[in-house]
């Protein structure tokens, strides 16, 4: 059973940073109504798999075969959190930009500035930056 948790952990793991990684991508090309279309539906897989990614790691946890007092007596699997933490409240920014720049493309066509387009990759380099230390601290919080 443990190994099935993992398994859909990590591959959920691997599809977050992936649509993260879309975005991020997306947000370099040109802004035309298919790439904001594209980019709000990539973000809504990202959503899900940031819940899915949730679960599993507290399916993990509770019925593992590590002791759930294992977890959250870890110092680093709590940093691991926060860190996870940080990447949500990052996704926020973007994915409001999204909705608002979707509502007003189908209220009227307009697409948002190509300034606009790119200043949101700020928020995605820093998704993408601190997600990066999570696989590290999963590593060390494994071991102690």
């Amino acid at each position: 059973m443990e190994e099935l948790l993992a398994i859909f952990h990590y591959l959920s793991v691997f599809v977050l940073f992936a649509a993260l990684v879309g975005e991020f991508l997306i947000l370099r090309l040109e802004v035309s109504g298919p790439s904001l279309k594209l980019i709000s539906r990539i973000d809504i897989i990202y959503g899900i798999f940031a819940g899915i990614v949730i679960v599993s790691g507290l399916l993990r946890v509770f019925f593992g075969s590590i002791p759930a007092t294992f977890w959250v007596s870890n110092g680093l699997f709590w940093t691991k959190m926060a860190l996870y933490l940080a990447v949500g409240l990052a996704s926020v920014p973007p994915t409001i930009q999204y909705l608002k720049w979707s509502k007003r493309f189908t209220r009227n066509g307009q697409l948002p500035s190509p300034q606009q387009w790119k200043k949101t990759s700020v928020w995605l380099h820093v998704q993408m930056t601190v997600f990066l230390f999570i696989p590290v601290f999963a590593v060390l919080m494994k071991d102690k």
